[in-house]
């Protein structure tokens, strides 16, 4: 006659364990079953193993917990600055204030080393724009350089970590290889205004993991109102 007995398998084993991980707790006569080891000297034991990986997981989800709130403490100062510039920009009485208040703030509020604002026309000139110590150029909607920014400008959202060199040299000309980190916020849409860049000269400033609803709201409220503001100032 044949062997009746089953034969369990090492996976059938390992799926048994994972599912009573406690069997040498309610049987633990069944240890004197196991055969190990002696483990030699300099070595760990099983339970020491054990705790050596329960410690090392224990440390892994302690980072990722304070990598989550730390990253929900940045979001909402990010928030409060935001909400402060919104405020600033609207009360700016003019296109010469409003662009001095936005660049001064961003450069505050975001511990930014540059901010560079293009805006976009479509006329055969560029309106005439109040003269300013500030990174502030105006460019053709149709300028080949601008294709560049074409995944961007597409997708109408802010991008935040790094741009290529042909971008930055575009945003911040000769200071173009110090900034490391920048925040892109397309102005508008169905056309779009222009972009604005808040550069860093720290690799680590701006990153993927920013939230970005909040600069997509700034983009668009700054957008309607340097649109007022430039209808105004060409009426003048």
């Amino acid at each position: 006659m044949g062997d009746d007995r089953a034969t369990l398998t090492s996976a059938e084993l390992e799926h048994y364990l994972r599912e009573h991980p406690d069997v040498f707790l309610q049987q633990p006569e069944l240890l004197e079953l196991v055969e190990l080891n002696a483990s030699p000297e300099g070595t760990i034991s099983l339970a020491q193993k054990q705790q050596q990986r329960l410690q090392e997981k224990n440390k892994q989800l302690n980072e990722q917990l304070h990598a989550v709130i730390e990253n929900a403490h940045s979001n909402n100062e990010l928030q409060q600055r935001v909400h402060a510039l919104c405020l600033s920009l609207l009360d700016a009485p003019d296109l010469s204030s409003l662009i001095s208040v936005l660049v001064k703030e961003l450069k505050h509020e975001f511990s930014a080393d540059d901010v560079a604002l293009r805006l976009f026309y479509n006329s055969e000139k560029p309106q005439e724009l109040p003269k300013l110590d500030a990174n502030v150029a105006q460019l053709h909607a149709d300028d080949k350089k601008l294709q560049s920014f074409d995944n961007i400008l597409n997708k109408q959202e802010p991008v935040c970590g790094r741009l290529t060199k042909a971008q930055k040299q575009i945003l911040f000309s000769t200071q173009a290889d110090e900034i490391q980190s920048i925040a892109c916020l397309p102005l508008g849409h169905e056309p779009c205004a222009g972009i604005l860049a808040i550069g860093s000269h720290d690799a680590n400033r701006f990153h993927a993991d920013m939230a970005t609803d909040y600069l997509s709201f700034l983009g668009d409220v700054f957008m309607r109102i340097v649109r007022q503001h430039c209808h105004n100032h060409h009426e003048q």
